[in-house]
C-alpha cells in the first residue's frame, strides 16, 4: 500500500507580483553560505561574521543572519521563507518586508545573547549564526497580517516519482505550519538535541515580528482581508448569499479592489442580481484599466460578456480601451467583438462608425473571415456616412466579396 506524504508548497493568500525581495533574501543567504564554504580554511573570517554575546555589534548582528552552521539549517530557513514570504511581501512592500526581516533578526540575536549571558555566560564567546530569528520574525508578522491564510499541499510521492503536481483536497491552516516551526526546538530538546539557542532565537523573533506588525498598523488590514477568506469558505460550501455579504463588507472598506469587485460580480450573477453584477464588473474593469493591467481588464470583460450577455456594456472610453488592449495582446477575435459592441452600444457617437470599420477590417485581414466583414460593411452602408467614408466602405466591401468568392465551396 502506498503511503502519501504531503508537502506544503505555498499559501493560498494572493500574490499578484513577483516577490523580488524574498528572492533576493534567499539568494543572499545561498551566496553567503557558498562564500563561507569557500573560506572554511580561514575560521577567523567566519568567526568575525558571526554574532557573539561577549562582543555584540550591530554589524555582526546583521551579518550573522546570512551565515548558517549547516545545510539543513539553511534549507529549512529558506524553504519556510519561500512559503510564507511572497504573500507577506505583496502586502507590506519590499522595503517594510526587508526591514522587518533584518530588524527581527537583529533583535532576536540580541535576545539570544542576553539569554546566554544570563544563564550560560561560559558560552558567551561561542558564535551565534543563522536566520532563524529573522525567518521567525517574518512568521510573526504573517501570523498577525494573514492569520486566516492556509497552506496548500501537494503529494510528495507523485512529485518525486512521477513529476506530477497533485494538490491535496484540503489545505491546512497556515497557523498550524507556523506552530510547528516554533515548536520544533522544543521537540528537539525533548528528543535530547541541543536547541537552546534556536529556541530563544525563534521565539523571540516571532514575538518581535508580531510586535512589529502591530506597530505598523497591520491589524485593521488583516481584519478587512479576512472577510475575503471567510467569503471564499462560504462560496466553497455553496452559501452564495453569505459569501456575497462578506465580499460586500470587504468592498465597503476597499471599494476599488478589482479582484474583489469581480468576485462580487460573479456572486451577484449566481444570486440572479444581474444589474448589480454588471456594475461590479464594470468597476473592476475600469480599476484594472487605471492600473494599466490590460490583460486582467480584458479577461474580466470576456467573463462579463460570457456571464451577462447583452448587459455587458462598458462606458464608451473604457470599451474602446479594452478593444485596443485586445489588439495589443494579439487577441484579434476578441478585439473585433469589442469594437463591434462599441459601435452597436453607442451608435450616435462619432467613433461608432470607426469602431465598426475596425471590427470589419480585423475580420477580413486578421481572421480571414470575409463573410463577417461583409456583413459589418453592409451595416455601415445603411448608416448616414460622409461620401468619402461611404466610398471607402464600399471598396472594402468589394474586397471582402472577392475574397468570399475565392473561398472553397462549403467554407462559407
Amino acid at each position: 500500500m502506498t503511503t502519501f506524504h504531503w508537502l506544503p508548497v505555498a499559501t493560498d493568500a494572493a500574490v499578484r507580483s513577483r516577490p523580488w525581495a524574498t528572492l533576493a533574501l534567499v539568494a543572499a543567504n545561498l551566496v553567503a553560505f557558498g562564500a563561507v564554504l569557500g573560506i572554511r580554511g580561514n575560521p577567523g573570517t567566519m568567526y568575525a561574521l558571526a554574532f557573539k554575546a561577549v562582543d555584540p555589534t550591530v554589524w555582526t548582528a546583521i551579518s550573522s543572519l546570512f551565515v548558517h552552521g549547516g545545510v539543513l539549517q539553511l534549507l529549512g530557513n529558506m524553504i519556510v521563507l519561500s512559503l510564507f514570504g511572497p504573500a507577506l511581501e505583496a502586502r507590506l512592500g519590499a522595503f517594510r518586508y526587508v526591514t522587518g526581516y533584518l530588524v527581527c533578526g537583529w533583535l532576536s540575536n540580541l535576545a539570544q545573547a542576553a539569554a546566554v549571558l544570563q544563564w550560560t555566560p561560559e558560552l558567551s564567546a561561542i558564535p551565534i549564526a543563522g536566520s532563524d530569528g529573522a525567518v521567525s520574525g517574518i512568521l510573526g508578522i504573517f501570523a498577525v497580517r494573514l492569520s486566516f491564510a492556509r497552506l496548500r499541499l501537494v503529494s510528495a510521492n507523485a512529485l518525486l516519482r512521477e513529476g506530477a503536481v497533485r494538490p491535496a483536497r484540503l489545505a491546512i491552516p497556515a497557523a498550524l505550519g507556523i506552530a510547528v516551526w516554533f515548536a520544533a526546538p522544543v521537540i528537539a530538546r525533548l528528543a535530547g538535541a541541543d536547541s537552546g539557542g534556536t529556541l530563544v532565537a525563534r521565539w523571540s523573533g516571532g514575538l518581535f515580528g508580531a510586535a512589529f506588525a502591530i506597530v505598523m498598523g497591520l491589524l485593521p488590514a488583516a481584519r478587512i482581508e479576512r472577510r475575503l477568506a471567510v467569503g471564499a469558505l462560504h462560496e466553497k460550501r455553496g452559501d452564495w448569499h453569505a459569501a456575497l455579504g462578506e465580499v460586500e463588507g470587504y468592498l465597503r472598506s476597499l471599494p476599488d479592489d478589482p479582484e474583489a469587485l469581480a468576485q462580487a460580480g460573479r456572486l451577484f450573477r449566481v444570486t440572479h442580481q444581474d444589474a448589480q453584477a454588471a456594475e461590479c464588473f464594470r468597476r473592476a474593469i475600469q480599476s484594472w484599466l487605471r492600473r494599466g493591467d490590460m490583460r486582467q481588464a480584458c479577461d474580466a470583460y470576456q467573463e462579463m460578456r460570457r456571464l451577462l450577455g447583452s448587459q455587458a456594456a462598458l462606458p464608451p472610453v473604457a470599451q474602446l480601451r479594452v478593444a485596443r488592449s485586445f489588439e495589443d495582446l494579439g487577441r484579434a477575435s476578441e478585439a473585433s467583438r469589442a469594437y463591434e459592441a462599441y459601435g452597436r452600444e453607442y451608435p450616435e457617437r462619432h467613433a461608432a462608425v470607426l469602431a465598426l470599420l475596425r471590427s470589419a477590417d480585423i475580420e477580413r485581414r486578421a481572421l480571414n473571415n470575409p463573410g463577417r466583414a461583409r456583413y459589418i460593411y453592409e451595416e455601415l452602408l445603411r448608416r448616414d456616412l460622409p461620401p468619402d467614408l461611404a466610398t471607402m466602405v464600399r471598396e472594402r466591401k468589394q474586397v471582402a466579396e472577392r475574397a468570399l468568392e475565392q473561398l472553397p465551396l462549403g467554407a462559407v
